[in-house]
């Protein structure tokens, strides 16, 4: 909320809007929450454009800190900078930087504002990227990222004063709770591919067909990734969800069942949460920012022994499961993204004021 001596301010937010997220899901959301003017990559569709795009990428290369970086990114990172300059910005905030800061960095001292970038993917992927593109992302004004466990290396690279935490956010309205019935059937929904272990979900579905424990998961994630899941009897598998049949799916699941590779955020975990739904994931990355013992479990990395006696004994002892219920939904309302706003535009203020866009030091 701007109060009477603060006058509000002019965001401009790049912003991009992936395939596999459902309307109200992903960051895509932060620029409406700010009340921000939003510029988002466009596509190419026809088969012009999309002839331009690969000939450009293949002219200009791909340079070894971009994930995906295209001639649609290129071009909104054009749009956003202009759009800058005719609205003489504060902020200007570049929301998935993995994949859509180039240009703007590159000429952030002509911006009339301050430059802010979020990063999404974790260190363990990006860390050697961006040391090569340090004497780039020196000119960022500030850094976010959405996991405590990336700040430091980041803070490395760009100083200490410049990068924060601040959580993803999620739709609490469009993803909310329903009243739930406890089936006999254990019911576990598995959602996503990017970083997910798929190999610990096989084996886990494998012991519970085994020990012929009720239990049925449901598979959302693209066809490619069905493979992973051949022969497990219990698993039913299903892509291209509507968000409606998505969200019906979390609300009548006993748990999300997650397990990953690495995390910073993750939207199937903000979803889960929001719908009420308690969340059985590993102790990676950003997870256990998200999910506290009320809400879920976390559980080793890779290790299968300890989820699928987990699973064994949520599936004859339900009690747990429900008691978390009530909890997974307040947890989610912490990440609301009014409330994910109102951290960044604070964060906006104080660079604009101090110079610094963390609020102290690190210890």
């Amino acid at each position: 909320m701007t109060t009477a001596t603060e006058a509000p301010l002019e965001i401009v937010v790049l912003t991009k809007n992936w395939a596999h997220h459902s309307h109200h899901s992903g960051y895509s959301w932060l620029g409406p929450a700010l009340g921000a003017t939003t510029v988002s990559s466009r596509p190419f569709t026809s088969l012009p454009g999309r002839a331009a795009a690969t000939l450009w990428g293949k002219l200009r290369g791909q340079r070894p800190w971009q994930f995906g970086y295209g001639l649609e990114e290129r071009l909104a990172e054009e749009r956003t900078f202009w759009l800058a300059l005719r609205k003489r910005a504060d902020i200007v905030h570049v929301t998935n930087a993995d994949e859509q800061l180039d240009m703007l960095v590159r000429r952030a001292r002509l911006l009339p504002g301050k430059l802010i970038a979020t990063f999404h993917l974790p260190a363990s992927a990006t860390e050697s990227p961006k040391r090569a593109a340090w004497r780039h992302l020196r000119n960022l004004a500030g850094a976010v990222v959405v996991a405590r466990s990336e700040v430091a290396p980041l803070a490395a690279l760009l100083g200490a004063d410049k990068v924060i935490c601040v959580p993803h956010g999620i739709d609490v309205a469009a993803f909310r709770p329903a009243p739930f019935v406890a089936a006999t059937t254990l019911r576990l929904v598995f959602v996503g591919a990017m970083l997910r272990d798929f190999e610990l979900a096989h084996r886990v579905a494998d012991l519970c067909a085994r020990e012929r424990l009720d239990v049925v998961i449901d598979i959302v994630t693209p066809r490619r990734c069905w493979d992973f899941f051949t022969g497990c009897d219990n698993v039913r598998r299903h892509a291209g969800l509507s968000e409606a049949e998505l969200i019906a799916l979390y609300q009548g699941a006993d748990a999300l069942f997650l397990p990953l590779i690495d995390a910073t955020a993750n939207n199937a975990v903000l979803e889960a949460l929001a719908c009420g739904v308690p969340v059985i994931s590993t102790a990676v990355g950003g997870i256990p920012d998200y999910v506290d013992p009320d809400c879920g479990w976390l559980l080793p990395p890779g290790d299968v022994d300890a989820t699928f006696a987990l699973i064994a004994a949520l599936a004859r002892e339900r009690e747990a499961l429900t008691d978390k219920r009530p909890a997974a939904r307040q947890k989610a309302l912490t990440f609301a993204w009014e409330n994910i706003a109102g951290t960044m535009r604070q964060a906006y203020r104080r660079v604009l004021r101090t110079g610094r866009f963390a609020a102290v030091d690190p210890p």
